[in-house]
């Protein structure tokens, strides 16, 4: 941490970190993968990784073990081999190596590399003799890799330089090198476009539709692919973008389908007539449908909801031909499975943990034969690690762990002690509302809550060692001695698309209902000290928790990291804005009665409670959010006069922040911000004050909370 985080005021330098920054700590030099890729003859993984020293690639291999079926819990410790580094391409700087895709002979893998000015270039590596070729440089960021089936060429899409990233890539700008002074904004411009390069020599040539942004994309080959593409440059083309037929050689686009929701994940069936994807709401997960190509007719995926990933089947089974697979959220946890052509779903994995591929959603990748699949999975008590599973006989599906990224991770006192519990409890209007609850086994009693609010609003806490949104204070909190609620409240993923859509028209309405019923849940248990409840939230999660102060009286302290607090200036000023606003049906800001209708619903326009004392995040370079959202609750807060509240503006930091020192400072002001005004209660006990661990008791509505040791 530099000199001048150091002395910044209102942190408490200089004494004894606590459990809650010790935490912080010990997470902050974890090795995270990212995603796992297994070769199309099932013998490697290609695990995607980011830690203290960046991002990498490493090779593990996968052992007979894992093809009968291994360790029967990942989560255990099960291990088939060990990772090593690829090895490093001659003469070319390389900070940093991602997004890993096998070729289809099991031996070359392609992927990203990228050097310091953030320039990007693809490098072959042949994994028998250890040879990594680098291609020339690409004309922009590499968001996706599709290799040719021949294995000559691969489809990539690039993002230009200045082109705008949504929320879940950090809400940063595209920099191929120092950021332009001036920085030019031009319609047309700062696009995500496909190329076509030849893996023998690096010869590029575009062949994406002219004039259109291309936000992922599916390819087998030829000339065709199938895409989602729109106008819109800016992330907020992202929520009204349409599937369509590019046409490679002539770089045209027929459309497919205009989806009412937003779209994801196209995957071309085998003999190229059929595409599936996946129609939800925000990005985040929902319904499966497929397209003929031929005929432009759509059906949807019969009982699979929550999706985030599809793919066909392709291995030499006749029964399974044309089925697809899929993975996706399942309350809590995740699943995958499969689907028979004209058949109900049948869910071959469930559990309450996470398992994830690329973006941080569950995702498989599966060997050629389709016998083998590979993910990253993570649950309460164990670190984030890649896993293989058989996918049928009598041990399938039983994840044996491929990777030991942090072998020499020493215990923290307070990680280990921290249990998770599924809740669940209902709000006023009878709905079902289900959550996580994170607490220190060693401490009894009515504890000071933090209620931590997700974004989205259709992202979610899942069953995780440790959950990573606002600011990912989860564990350190709880590890520190405080009740820590995780709630699902509608407009969440993993309990279907209507309950994410349930908050359309309705921001800041039922669903904080939702969060304040969580609340009255855990008092009414004995859990929760009523007089030492803050509620914390980033994002959308930012928004509710502005609500939620400014409104009641419930919290004795807030915390709003990266939040929209004025949806008027919000749809005119962020990059999703135009997009996100009219897909939540915020109101119409080009009209007199659409423009009062967000500034009803705005933050920086509610009242009720007789003040909260505040603490306000921002990264000064949000394009999600911009900073100016964090600068009118600010003025608005301090004009009222009511409590507390203090702003902090982190240079060059965007939607999420990601510089290890300042996620420190972040944490230590959320901690000092907590402990300051939750222990004003005379005669309040620490958060830190430990006593005899209670007994298990049921504590849902309807529902009995469940523990969750390992995540089974």
């Amino acid at each position: 941490m530099t000199a001048a985080y150091q002395a910044a005021g209102g942190v408490p330098v200089g004494r004894s970190p606590g459990t809650g920054r010790q935490i912080r700590e010990a997470l902050l030099t974890l090795v995270h993968p990212l995603e796992a890729r297994l070769d199309p003859h099932g013998t490697m993984l290609a695990v995607a990784t980011a830690g203290p020293e960046g991002a990498d690639i490493l090779l593990a291999p996968v052992s007979a073990g894992a093809t009968r079926g291994g360790s029967a819990d990942a989560t255990r410790g099960g291990r088939t081999g060990t990772a090593e580094a690829l090895p490093p391409a001659a003469g070319v700087e390389t900070v940093g190596r991602h997004t890993p895709r096998w070729l289809p002979d099991s031996r070359r893998l392609l992927h990203v590399i990228e050097d310091r000015q953030g320039r990007h270039r693809l490098a072959l590596v042949d994994t028998a003799t250890g040879l990594a070729t680098a291609l020339p440089l690409l004309p922009g960021a590499v968001e996706d890799i599709v290799p040719a089936p021949d294995g000559r060429s691969a489809l990539v899409l690039c993002a230009d330089e200045g082109s705008e990233r949504d929320g879940m890539n950090l809400g940063l700008p595209v920099r191929l090198g120092p950021a332009p002074d001036p920085e030019r904004y031009a319609p047309g411009a700062a696009l995500r476009r496909l190329f076509l390069v030849d893996l023998a020599d690096g010869a590029t040539r575009e062949v994406g539709p002219a004039g259109l942004t291309v936000w992922n994309v599916a390819w087998r080959g030829g000339g065709t692919a199938v895409a989602t593409v729109s106008e819109e440059a800016l992330p907020a083309g992202y929520y009204h973008a349409r599937l369509a037929e590019l046409d490679l050689h002539r770089r045209s686009a027929r459309t497919l389908y205009r989806p009412e929701g937003q779209l994801a994940c196209p995957a071309l069936s085998p003999d190229g007539t059929r595409a599936a994807f996946i129609e939800g709401i925000s990005i985040v997960a929902g319904r499966p449908a497929v397209v003929n190509l031929r005929t432009g007719e759509v059906q949807a995926v019969p009982g699979v909801e929550d999706a985030t990933w599809v793919q066909w089947y392709e291995g030499p089974d006749e029964q399974h031909a044309g089925a697809l697979w899929f993975a996706g959220w399942d309350d809590t946890g995740s699943r995958c499975g499969r689907v028979l052509p004209g058949g109900e779903p049948v869910v071959t994995w469930r559990q309450t943990a996470t398992l994830t591929g690329a973006g941080f959603q569950p995702a498989l990748t599966l060997s050629a034969d389709c016998t083998l699949a590979a993910a990253v999975l993570t649950a309460p008590g164990t670190p984030p690690e890649a896993v293989v599973a058989t996918t049928d006989g009598a041990v399938a599906w039983q994840w044996t762990q491929a990777t030991s990224l942090n072998p020499d991770r020493s215990p923290v006192d307070g990680i280990e002690a921290v249990t998770t519990r599924e809740t669940a409890w209902q709000s006023p209007d009878g709905r079902e509302v289900h959550g996580l609850v994170l607490t220190r086994a060693d401490h009894s009693g009515p504890r000071p809550l933090a209620v931590l609010l997700h974004g989205g609003p259709a992202w979610l806490w899942s069953a995780e060692y440790a959950p990573g949104d606002v600011c990912g204070m989860a564990m350190a909190l709880a590890g520190a001695g405080y009740c820590v609620l995780l709630p699902n409240p509608r407009g969440s993923s993993g309990r279907g698309l209507e309950y994410a859509r349930a908050v359309v028209g309705d921001l800041g309405g039922a669903d904080l209902q939702d969060v304040l019923a969580g609340v009255r849940h855990l008092v009414d248990r004995g859990l929760a000290d009523p007089a030492r409840t803050a509620v914390l939230g980033h994002s959308y999660g930012g928004y509710l928790a502005a609500l939620a102060a400014a409104r009641t009286d419930i919290f004795q302290a807030c915390v709003i990291v990266s939040a929209p607090t004025d949806w008027h200036s919000f749809s005119r000023s962020g990059n999703i804005g135009g997009g996100y606003d009219r897909t939540y049906r915020l109101g119409d800001p080009s009209t007199p009665e659409g423009a009062a209708e967000q500034l009803a619903r705005s933050a920086v326009h509610a009242g009720g409670g007789t003040g909260t004392p505040t603490l306000i995040l921002h990264g000064s370079e949000d394009r999600v959010t911009p900073v100016g959202q964090a600068h009118e609750l600010y003025r608005t807060l301090a004009a009222a006069g009511q409590a507390p509240v203090e702003l902090y503006v982190y240079p060059g930091e965007g939607h999420e922040f990601t510089d290890p020192a300042r996620l420190l400072d972040v944490g230590s002001r959320i901690e000092a911000w907590l402990s300051h005004h939750l222990t004003a209660v005379p005669g309040a006990p620490s958060p830190e004050a430990p006593g005899t661990a209670p007994p298990p008791t049921p504590l849902g509505s309807g529902r009995t909370d469940a523990a969750l040791g390992t995540g089974s």
